[in-house]
């Protein structure tokens, strides 16, 4: 289901060893919990270190990622080209896709760049230091950036909210849409073998073999509970995804509405 595409869990194993460098990296990187094979690969992208050697593996990164912009790249297209880097570069075997692997790990990068301000050239040394140092290095714009992640987190809180209410909503509908349903089916079922039983009857009369006539109402009554299954399923299917659509609109709607405040 759509709520569940921000889950970050993912049955993963690394195939390729993790360098000092990287691990060196992930540690130096904010508390926050991760899937362990995202925390042992966010050693090699994530710009957030303190040794020499992981700032070296860090910026080395960033200036492949950095190659198609001549070195540098503006704070709002950092996340872009770590993505691209990221989906070309990443070694895990997992059943998600590289997009889904990488997203977290990006937004990382992109909640980074936000103390950045947008004017500004991110080399692959600025892409590659702490929140704290890129204070130290633009602190007229910490109050800036301050608002935006103040902003970004009551963002964060509606989209939950709406998830929950999604959720919450496709419980309750699905369970109404099932009864619904099983209802109908049994109704059409059983409507269909006495329509096929009184016309075979009436056209092929009573001195007709009765076990062929009833077995021709059953099989039409076999196929009729199977047509009922495949629209159940496909009308559940089509439930998630207009609950998506309404997820979506319901988010821009409320979101035009905070701009006008």
């Amino acid at each position: 289901p759509f709520w569940d595409s921000q889950d970050l869990g993912t049955r993963a194993r690394h195939s390729a060893p993790v360098s000092q460098a990287a691990m060196a990296c992930a540690r130096n990187g904010p508390s926050f919990r991760r899937p362990w094979h995202v925390n042992a690969f966010l050693g090699s992208i994530v710009a957030l270190t303190a040794s020499g050697a992981s700032a070296s593996a860090c910026e080395e990164t960033y200036a492949t990622a950095f190659k198609a912009t001549a070195g540098v790249a503006a704070p709002k297209d950092v996340g872009r080209l770590y993505n691209e880097w990221c989906k070309k570069n990443m070694r895990v075997s997992s059943a998600k896709s590289m997009d889904e692997l990488c997203a977290p790990l990006v937004r990382k990068v992109e909640q980074k760049m936000v103390w950045v301000p947008p004017d500004a050239e991110v080399t692959p040394e600025i892409a590659c230091e702490g929140v704290e140092k890129l204070k130290a290095r633009f602190p007229e714009h910490i109050a800036i950036a301050e608002a935006q992640m103040k902003s970004s987190t009551s963002d964060e809180a509606r989209k939950r909210e709406l998830m929950d209410s999604a959720k919450k909503l496709n419980a309750k509908l699905e369970a109404k849409m099932r009864e619904a349903l099983g209802s109908w089916g049994k109704a059409l079922v059983k409507d269909l073998g006495e329509i096929v039983r009184s016309g075979s009857l009436e056209i092929l009369g009573e001195s007709s073999p009765e076990v062929p006539r009833e077995e021709l109402a059953k099989t039409m009554e076999s196929a009729a509970s199977l047509s009922v299954r495949g629209v159940e399923t496909k009308l559940l299917q089509k439930l998630q995804e207009a609950l998506g659509t309404w997820a979506s609109k319901a988010s821009k709607e409320l979101a035009a509405k905070k701009a006008e405040l």
